[in-house]
């Protein structure tokens, strides 16, 4: 399904959207190593201005020198900010993101990954079937965890199983394909 944007699974922290956490210095110039939860380093690059923020709070705006992937999935970033191994070791496990009010606009019925979770699901026919819990990315298409007490589905990111997306409502409205069946669900 391509009504979610599957370039941004990014998660929002109050006020930001964050694309990815610092998880420690990398070299000795400052760079630092960020576990991305965007779709990568492109995404970091297209932000002209980026923020460092730790528990909500902003610790201070950054801009990108130079990034690139490491063989390890994670992307080593220089910010023109940052100087120096000691202070990239103070940002350990700060978060790098984006004000919400500057999200990227998606086209029409494309959506952020996390305005999608907590959206209650319900069958064409009406029949609740619990709250979208998690998103997975999968190289075919997104998969949709739905749980409702105990009992989960997991709901393929396709045009003909996902028939409306109404975010104001906070609902999305879903023809389960033959193969799951919501009675046997676990």
């Amino acid at each position: 399904m391509n009504n979610t944007n599957r370039q941004n699974p990014e998660s929002s922290s109050n006020d930001f959207i964050v694309l990815g956490t610092i998880v420690r210095p990398h070299g000795l110039k400052g760079e630092v190593k960020i576990s991305l939860a965007c779709s990568g380093i492109e995404r970091l690059k297209s932000c002209p201005t980026l923020r460092l923020v730790r528990d909500g709070k902003e610790l201070k705006r950054v801009s990108i020198i130079r990034s690139f992937m490491h063989g390890d999935g994670d992307a080593v970033v220089r910010f023109k900010e940052v100087v120096g191994v000691d202070e990239a070791e103070t940002l350990r496990g700060a978060n790098v993101a984006v004000p919400a009010s500057e999200r990227a606009e998606l086209p029409p019925d494309n959506y952020f990954l996390d305005d999608l979770v907590g959206l209650t699901v319900l069958t064409v026919s009406g029949e609740d079937l619990g709250q979208v819990a998690e998103v997975l990315e999968n190289p075919a298409n997104g998969i949709f965890i739905i749980r409702k007490g105990e009992k989960e589905i997991l709901l393929p990111a396709l045009k003909s199983v996902i028939r409306e997306v109404d975010l104001k409502a906070g609902r999305m409205l879903v023809e389960l394909p033959e193969e799951v069946d919501a009675d046997k669900a676990d």
